[in-house]
């Protein structure tokens, strides 16, 4: 039995050490493969990148490009590239590498970049003026000069300047608070191309224009319940037509305004998604908006303290464009705080008060939303620390405008990459 039993452990054994060898081979075979597959998925996933950054460099140079790739050889794989448009110059590329087997897929979504996802725009920032301690700016702000300041004034969102940044001295020593960072050399020129919303207007908005060739006034009343009332007059305000009131869904259905060559007044409680327009002509006086009393949303803004800001609920939003200046007048509803709801933009102008030396102390200006203007105009005059004339001005960055722009907004005329997904996490309602 002895001889036997040595026999059985020898046997045992040998099967243990075969079936053990077997695994310890088997799980060295696997490693390698795994570590060879790894190998084939990251370099797929590197050339589909690559791929992406090829098509999107494409579509920066020529926004029309839509040739795409077929097939491409590159780094020992292939690319291919489909680019479509989805309209308002909104481009999809769907990009798909593969490399021995292995592939990966990449989705990014371009759309122009708008003046809208600014706090505070500024072209020019005029030598006299800098943000001091107590100056809070909640979303991202712009210059195309020096960004002046003194003190520590607070800049909640990325903060860039052309020309760098100017600390004026000052005792507490200047030590500006940047939250979303800074950078310089930032160069983002103030352009507009009034045509496009225009031709928008003219196929599915609403157009006042002077039959007669001359100019225009218009006064505009938003209403709560999602109608306008309007009345014009093309001859310098001396008569005016009728007011009419209309469903604002018909009467600019696809959210465009245009006040082609004159002025427009306004006030209300906006209820929907619009962009009011005002342009020149080539003589004087026109392109002004001129605001009588609030301008504000109809849903509702809630305070949140924890950062500061108004956040929108619902899906309101206005966009007030001109080619002069914005100007609050001064009337009885203004003299006790006025609240704009929008994104400003003044392409030679800016946002100001009427007759600044005359214009009472007025409490405060409340933007929630954002202002792009060419140059800062007067909205409050000081004495000390004192207002005498017009506001304390408060600007409250709309979130949603990070990413969304009322219609036809101007842009910057240039692309920006919105969403950019990978194919381990392509959601299904993304298209």
């Amino acid at each position: 039995m002895g001889g036997k039993a040595s026999l059985y452990m020898v046997l045992g054994f040998s099967l243990i050490f075969t079936i053990v060898g077997y695994n310890f081979s088997s799980l060295t075979r696997r490693a390698v493969k795994n570590e060879v597959n790894y190998y084939y998925e990251t370099v797929a996933h590197d050339i589909t990148v690559s791929g992406a950054n090829l098509a999107a460099n494409k579509i920066f140079f020529d926004q029309t490009w839509d040739d795409g790739y077929n097939d491409l050889a590159f780094n020992g794989g292939t690319i291919d590239v489909e680019v479509v448009n989805l309209g308002a110059n909104k481009i999809k590329v769907t990009t798909v590498g593969e490399f021995k087997g292995a592939a990966d897929t990449i989705i990014i979504w371009l759309q122009p970049s708008s003046f809208s996802k600014f706090a505070y725009y500024m072209n020019i920032f005029p030598g006299s003026l800098f943000f001091y301690t107590g100056d809070t700016i909640s979303g991202p702000f712009h210059t195309q000069q020096k960004l002046s300041v003194k003190g520590r004034p607070v800049f909640w969102g990325k903060a860039s300047a052309k020309n760098g940044l100017q600390l004026v001295k000052n005792t507490p020593a200047t030590d500006p608070e940047f939250n979303g960072g800074f950078e310089s050399g930032v160069d983002i020129p103030l352009e507009w191309d009034a045509s496009i919303a225009k031709a928008a207007a003219y196929d599915n908005g609403k157009v006042f224009a002077n039959s007669s060739g001359g100019k225009i006034e218009v006064k505009l009343v938003f209403n709560a319940d999602a109608t306008i009332t309007f009345k014009t007059s093309t001859n310098g305000g001396t008569t005016w037509t009728a007011d009419s009131t209309r469903d604002l869904a018909t009467f600019a259905p696809n959210g465009v305004i245009f006040i082609d060559k004159g002025n427009v007044t306004m006030e209300g409680t906006v209820n929907g998604r619009y962009t009011v327009v005002c342009d020149q002509s080539s003589g004087t006086g026109t392109g002004n908006v001129y605001l009588t009393n609030d301008i504000v949303y109809h849903d509702p803004l809630v305070w949140n303290p924890s950062n500061h800001r108004f956040e929108v609920n619902g899906n309101d939003m206005l966009g007030i464009v001109c080619s002069n200046n914005i100007i609050i007048k001064n009337t009885a509803a203004n003299q006790s705080n006025i609240n704009i709801h929008a994104a400003l933009f003044s392409y030679k102008g800016g946002l100001s008060i009427e007759n600044p030396n005359s214009f009472p102390a007025a409490g405060s200006l409340r933007i929630v939303g954002g202002i792009c203007e060419y140059q800062s105009q007067t909205t409050g005059i000081l004495s000390g620390s004192t207002i005498i004339h017009g506001y304390s001005e408060k600007i409250y960055f709309d979130e949603r405008f990070k990413d969304d722009s009322p219609p036809y907004y101007p842009t910057t005329g240039k692309l920006e990459i919105v969403a950019w997904y990978e194919s381990t996490w392509i959601p299904n309602s993304f298209e």
